[in-house]
Order: C-alpha cells, then sequence, then structure tokens
C-alpha cells in the first residue's frame, strides 16, 4: 500500500510542480512517512519518476488497448474513439499533466531514457492504431496519418491548458474531422 501511494502521490507532485520543482521530502511528508523511508520503496528520485511515468505509459495503453479490441465499434468510429480517449484531457488530469511535462520538458538527468519509454510506447500505440487502419489504408498513408494523429495529440494537449472546455471540443472535434478525412 504504502509504495501505491507514494507513487500516487508524487504523481500529483511531479504533474504541478515538475521534477525539479519536486523535493522527495515534500513527497515523503504527503504520505505521512520519513524521507529516508522512501528508500525502502525507490533506490532514488529518478528511479521513483521512471516508475510513475511507466505507469502512466500503461495507463493509456490499457484504455487504448480496450477501444481497439471492442468488436461493437467499426473501423472508423473505433478509431474516432481512440482519438478522443488519447485527447480526453480532463479525464485523469494528474496523469495527463505529469505525462506532458515528462515528454515536453524532461528532466536532463532523465532524458534520454523518458526519450526511450517514450518511443516505445509510441511504437505501441502505432501498433493498437496499425491493428485498425491495415485493413483501410495502405502503408505510405497508415504512416501519413499515424504522423498527423501525433502532431494533433502534442496540439490539442497545449491548447487543453488555453482554452475553455467549450473552444478547447470544438478544436478537438475539427482536429478529428481532418484527421478522418485522411481514411479517403
Amino acid at each position: 500500500m504504502t509504495k501505491k501511494l507514494i507513487k500516487e502521490v508524487a504523481l500529483t507532485l511531479f504533474a504541478e510542480k515538475g521534477y525539479d520543482g519536486t523535493a522527495l521530502s515534500e513527497i515523503a511528508k504527503a504520505v505521512g512517512i520519513k524521507t529516508p523511508s522512501l528508500y525502502a520503496h525507490f533506490p532514488s528520485k529518478e528511479a521513483l519518476f521512471m516508475e510513475v511515468y511507466q505507469d502512466s505509459i500503461h495507463t493509456e495503453l490499457s484504455e487504448l488497448s480496450k477501444v481497439a479490441d471492442e468488436e461493437a465499434l467499426g473501423g472508423e468510429e473505433k478509431l474516432r474513439t481512440i482519438f478522443f480517449v488519447a485527447t480526453d484531457f480532463s479525464r485523469s488530469p494528474d496523469e495527463k499533466k505529469f505525462f506532458q511535462r515528462a515528454v515536453f520538458y524532461p528532466p536532463k538527468s532523465l532524458f534520454e531514457e523518458l526519450k526511450e519509454e517514450t518511443r516505445t510506447y509510441e511504437q505501441l500505440t502505432n501498433d493498437i492504431l496499425r491493428k485498425t487502419l491495415e485493413p483501410a489504408l495502405p502503408e505510405d498513408a497508415l504512416t501519413r496519418w499515424m504522423h498527423v494523429f501525433y502532431a494533433l495529440l502534442d496540439g490539442l494537449s497545449v491548447e487543453h491548458g488555453i482554452y475553455d472546455e467549450t473552444e478547447f471540443e470544438l478544436r478537438r472535434k475539427s482536429a478529428w474531422e481532418v484527421l478522418a478525412s485522411l481514411l479517403g
């Protein structure tokens, strides 16, 4: 239970303050333990951060996989649902904000490790998308579609922090319409 709680608290603090702005002592205090007790669960702040990041990736991939495996949805509807799940930044806001910070502003000491984890995440996401897209698109069009998917995902992650909910939803729907038009 303590390890899970440490990760939950760390997620919230890393999302709010970033890696450099979060001290292990803050995490320990919020959990209700002494700072040295953290080391019984994690050998370092870097290890804690990376485990929280990996958990975040696992959660996202699990949600996308559930949609991809939903047999009741047709191809385009499945892709639409995947897109809207991936761009639902109000769901699990701490997790989304943490992920954005880790990707857009990675700690220098973890840059290479995070880059590698992010590539793995993207490859696994590509596998999910490919499973749905392959019957409908040739390889070159499929690759372009996925490139646009990620560009829109990144852009919407920024816009979510700028616009109110109504404006953001209009932009999100417009982004999907453009992406759907690439399906032919």
